[in-house]
Order: C-alpha cells, then sequence, then structure tokens
C-alpha cells in the first residue's frame, strides 16, 4: 500500500483518491457532500447512500460505482473498503482500506470525535497508517462543550423573539443546519423556517431516517410564520426574505472562538470537526504507526505529533 501527495492511494493494480477527482481507472472515495471534497466532474466515486443522495440532488457530475452503508466491507479491485461515520454530516463517513496482507490505512475525512443532538462522535479506528483531517490542528483550537454552546445559542433566540426581531443563522446548508433544527426542536416550542436548500436537503435526509421539524420557506405555513416573526430562520446565504420584523442574524462555526464575524449579531463556536484535543485523542487510541495530517493546520499538526513521539508527515490535498 502506498500513499501520495494529492490523497492518492494504490493498493495493487488498485488506485484510489481520497475526496478529490478521480482519472482513467482509479476510483474516488468521497466521505460527505460538502462541494469541496466532493469532486465536480466525471469521477468515479463511492460513497454511502446519503452522501450519493445529496450529490445526486445537486446533479454532480461524476459516476456513483458503489454505495457503502456503514460497517458493510466491499471488495474493490485488491483493497477492502468499508465505511465508518465521521460525525461530521449526515452519511459522512472514515474510510478503512485493507490490503491483501492485511495492512489497515484509515482516511478519517471530515471528523468529528464528540456527540450532537443529531449525530454520535467518530469512533477511533485501530490502523497501521493514519490519514487524518487537522482543520483545527492547533492548541489554540480547544472549543466549549456543546452543551454549553447549545444554552448560548437557545439564549440569544430566545432573547430576539422579545425584542421583536427574528433569530437568523447562516450556515452549511448540510450539516450545520439539520443541528441547529434539531436544537430548536429539543429545547424551543418556536417553528423553524427553512431557506430551499435547506428544505430540499433535509427532505433527502428524512428518507434516511432523520426527522426535523421546519417549516420550507416557500410554503404557505413557511411564510407565515416568517411573516409573524415567531420564528428561527435558517438559511445558507444571507438573505433576508420579506418581513416586517427585522432579522438578527447570527453564525455557528469553529472558526467564532478566535474570530469576530464583523456584520453579524453573534457569533458561536459550535463544529462539524475535531478541536485539538479530539484529533490528539483520536490519534493515540488508532494507534497507527504512520500519521499523515491534512487540511488546516496540517503542518503545525504534524510537527506536534512528532514531539510527542509519532512518525508524521503533512499530506497536501492536491498533488
Amino acid at each position: 500500500m502506498e500513499i501520495f501527495q494529492g490523497l492518492l492511494v494504490r493498493v495493487g493494480e488498485t488506485s484510489l483518491r481520497l475526496d478529490t477527482p478521480s482519472r482513467g481507472r482509479e476510483l474516488s472515495l468521497i466521505s460527505h457532500a460538502h462541494r469541496d471534497h466532493a469532486p465536480d466532474r466525471f469521477s468515479r466515486i463511492i460513497s454511502t447512500p446519503e452522501t450519493a443522495s445529496i450529490l445526486n440532488l445537486f446533479r454532480n457530475r461524476s459516476r456513483l460505482e458503489k454505495l457503502l452503508r456503514y460497517g458493510e466491507p466491499a471488495r474493490i479491485g485488491d483493497a477492502e473498503i468499508s465505511a465508518h461515520p465521521s460525525g461530521h454530516v449526515v452519511g459522512s463517513s472514515q474510510f478503512l482500506i485493507e490490503d491483501e496482507e492485511g495492512r489497515r490505512l484509515v482516511y478519517t475525512g471530515d471528523l468529528n470525535t464528540y456527540d450532537s443532538l443529531i449525530l454520535r462522535g467518530a469512533e477511533p479506528i485501530e490502523a497501521d497508517a493514519l490519514i487524518i483531517e487537522a482543520t483545527y490542528g492547533s492548541p489554540r483550537y480547544i472549543f466549549p462543550g456543546r452543551e454549553e454552546v447549545y444554552a448560548r445559542i437557545v439564549r440569544w433566540v430566545v432573547e430576539t423573539i422579545r425584542s421583536g426581531e427574528i433569530p437568523a443563522f447562516k450556515v452549511y446548508a448540510l450539516g450545520k443546519a439539520q443541528e441547529i433544527i434539531g436544537l430548536v426542536n429539543a429545547y424551543l416550542s418556536i417553528p423553524v423556517v427553512a431557506s430551499w436548500t435547506i428544505s430540499k436537503i433535509n427532505e433527502r435526509l428524512s428518507e434516511h431516517g432523520l426527522k426535523l421539524n421546519y417549516l420550507p420557506i416557500y410554503s404557505p405555513e413557511g411564510l407565515e410564520a416568517f411573516r409573524s416573526g415567531e420564528c428561527v430562520y435558517v438559511s445558507s446565504r444571507r438573505a433576508n426574505p420579506p418581513s416586517r420584523h427585522r432579522l438578527r442574524w447570527g453564525v455557528a462555526t469553529g472558526w467564532a472562538l478566535r474570530y469576530r464575524f464583523d456584520g453579524y449579531d453573534a457569533a458561536f463556536p459550535l463544529s462539524g470537526h475535531a478541536d485539538y484535543p479530539g484529533l490528539v485523542g483520536y490519534v493515540d487510541e488508532c494507534r497507527a504507526k504512520k500519521i499523515y495530517p491534512v487540511y488546516g493546520f496540517a503542518e503545525e499538526f504534524a510537527r506536534r505529533l512528532r514531539r510527542r513521539g509519532f512518525e508524521a508527515k503533512a499530506l497536501r490535498a492536491r498533488g
């Protein structure tokens, strides 16, 4: 088994791309349906059913070669591949790749090791080699507990509605949107109005078991709730539908831990990624002999792992 820059893995005669476009006989393992991980070209892809469903919704031009359900290994050329939950978004996966000699490589994709209201945190998978995302691979990123952030969001929603304004969130249409809707559903008796894109994604995810209570903005009920002002609005774009009520905008992202978001009324450090302690904990439990951080603080994370006695080298996502 060989690992190359550009997230290319060769297992015998089988070439696998990890969240990058494939060429010729190569195959792309797609960890989740965020645009920065899904090749927008004629790649031959392998993913979970949930990821494939979202890619199909947005008419991704890649060709689906195989669906992998969690924990069900499949023989693909010279490799045995299985998908396992990564905790990032619904349908997101880690991939375990094994060669004919039993050597194991894990690619985490985007990883969250902490439980949320809608997903369980990722479980470490023992491997000989580990390719791990390092979006927040710096000790400057240690997130507050999720319940604490949830409490801040709920307080802000209640205070905003009491002031006669509409609390609105600009979030990723896949991932954070579902978590915010689930949070409001769990703790407040307030309708959630969702933008067109988020509503369409929610419809697809409902086919895979995720049940959320929300009103599409384009439905009569959604428009009425929005006009009344007593609702939470969730959108992937900052756009104000017609209303006599002012919208107060918030964002939910791990970057809010260290950065200001000018023009927004609130910013909450809620992330779909593991923070630095979560990443280090995963590495410790994985027991890999070789570790390859990728994305974000990959170089810094590799350097800090080497100080801890690991053999670590950062990878580039593009070769």
